[in-house]
């Protein structure tokens, strides 16, 4: 007679899973919706209060556009960009190597992932041009590598070209007789050793000629004087303007156009305040004014063009005003050698900064993407696009009436895999701005409800079950997909 079979065997076996999962997922899940009725320290009831701050507060409305930015811009990047690596390496000899590169990042966490892009996106103030600050972000340094400031070197060469009897050389020497006095004057306090000046003097010349070319000293040398060398520079440089004959402002402005701009603007709001003081110009016309001035001077310089409107006091006297320049100032060189060319902040400005952080992303989940959707596209039989081909199809044509539709599957699932990804996303977002400079997202906001200053449970509970009632449809249909893709094969 057959031993009748025990009905224990599979409740032994997936018992402890069973327990396990309603341990560590079931039970805080319904734990979390209970806090999420009660007040901040889970004591008293209050009803949907959490839950209307969840959905109406300032803070969580940033955090619902804001993902609902990155489940745009980010499901598509990471699948689209995906699916167009897996296309092109799959015609390649070096296939293997292009999707390793192109998946590493999936090896780098999240955090680290934030710090490597914060230092890409760095950002350091610009400086000017008699003192040029080097950028460390990456890419702020291509950005002004491409439309860098000029240099005393330039202004040098167009004041040259006025007639200004001005020599590089001259500036050089100016700059490395005051560096040379710091020096000595350090060696002889004790400040500096001999040895250690003997060095700095060697290399004075060439790194003289360097700055004029726009180019600072390294920091780690022990330079004294290099705040002053912009001074020594132009002091040169008003020391050959002055063996100028008498009214040759216009040669000098012609090569230093802000020079002649700024003795005009101080003439003009001097004259303007004036006229207000004598009830001659009402003073919200001065404002106005005031406001166009310092653009109304350098246009006149620059090209002789007259300014529109009345109150303007002193027009009749700016071609006097700038026969008579007779030196230039350390500000109106920057102003004149600055292409206006700055550095952006990619963290901070909110132009920027969502779609900065959904770039990396999209950088660390492109590869997934790749990998899924290249083995799918491995697995479309050569005999059915090659029929495609010899029908007059061309890859244009193959790739969006043939392959596509074959993807469709694979391409639902990882499509909805990242939708998962990007409705949860938090690391970068912690770790690269904290939420702050208006790219607060769900998660974050989760977490800073529940263990930030405030610490309110109730908030951070009703945000967990919002974050939670959004994903979970996505994982059923994800699911779903899944199921019928096994059923078809």
């Amino acid at each position: 007679m057959r031993e009748k079979e025990s009905n224990w065997g599979p409740a032994v076996f997936l018992g402890p899973a069973v327990f396990l999962l309603f341990l560590l997922m079931v039970y805080p899940a319904l734990e979390t919706v209970r806090l999420s009725f009660l007040d901040r320290r889970g004591e008293r009831f209050v009803g949907l209060d959490n839950y209307e701050y969840a959905l109406t507060s300032h803070r969580m409305q940033e955090a619902l556009g804001n993902n609902l930015l990155w489940l745009v811009v980010f499901t598509i990047g990471t699948v689209g960009l995906g699916l167009l690596i897996a296309a092109l390496a799959d015609r390649v000899r070096y296939e293997s190597l292009a999707k390793a590169i192109i998946f590493m990042p999936m090896a780098i966490s999240f955090v680290g992932a934030g710090v490597i892009w914060k230092f890409v996106y760095d950002l350091k103030p610009p400086g000017t041009p008699l003192q040029p600050g080097n950028q460390i972000g990456a890419l702020n340094a291509v950005r002004l590598a491409f439309g860098p400031d000029q240099t005393l070197g330039d202004a040098i060469a167009k004041l040259r070209n006025q007639g200004v009897p001005i020599d590089q050389s001259a500036v050089i020497q100016a700059i490395t007789d005051v560096e040379t006095g710091r020096i000595e004057g350090a060696v002889a306090d004790e400040k500096l050793s001999r040895a250690d000046a003997d060095r700095l003097l060697e290399k004075l010349p060439d790194r003289a000629q360097e700055y004029v070319g726009g180019v600072l000293p390294p920091r780690k040398e022990a330079w004294q004087a290099l705040g002053q060398w912009p001074r020594a520079a132009i002091d040169a440089i008003n020391a050959a303007i002055a063996t100028m004959p008498e009214g040759s402002g216009r040669a000098i402005c012609n090569a230093i156009p802000h020079a002649c701009a700024m003795v005009i603007e101080r003439a003009e709001t001097d004259a303007i305040s004036a006229a207000v003081s004598d009830g001659a110009l009402s003073s919200e016309r001065a404002a106005e004014l005031n406001r166009a001035v310092r653009g109304a001077a350098l246009a006149y310089v620059r090209n002789g063009t007259r300014p529109a409107g009345d109150g303007w006091q002193t027009v009749g006297e700016w071609d006097a005003l700038i026969a008579g320049v007779s030196e230039v100032s350390i500000r109106a060189v920057n102003s004149t050698l600055d292409t206006g060319l700055e550095p952006i902040d990619w963290i901070r400005d909110s132009r920027f900064n969502n779609l900065a952080l959904i770039v990396v992303g999209i950088w660390i989940w492109t590869g997934f993407c790749m990998v899924v959707l290249s083995a799918a596209l491995k697995g479309i039989p050569a005999e059915l696009l090659e029929a495609a081909r010899v029908d007059g199809a061309n890859e244009i044509r193959v790739f969006f009436s043939i392959i596509i539709p074959l993807l469709m599957p694979t391409l639902t699932v990882v499509t909805t895999t990242m939708i998962i990804n990007v409705l949860k996303v938090f690391d970068i977002v912690y770790v690269m701005t904290a939420g702050n400079f208006g790219t607060e997202v769900i998660a974050n906001r989760m977490y800073f409800e529940m263990y930030g200053g405030n610490r309110e449970f109730g908030h951070a509970s009703a945000i967990a079950v919002v974050l939670m009632i959004a994903i979970v449809p996505v994982m059923i249909y994800n699911i779903v997909q899944f199921r019928r893709q096994e059923a078809r094969r």
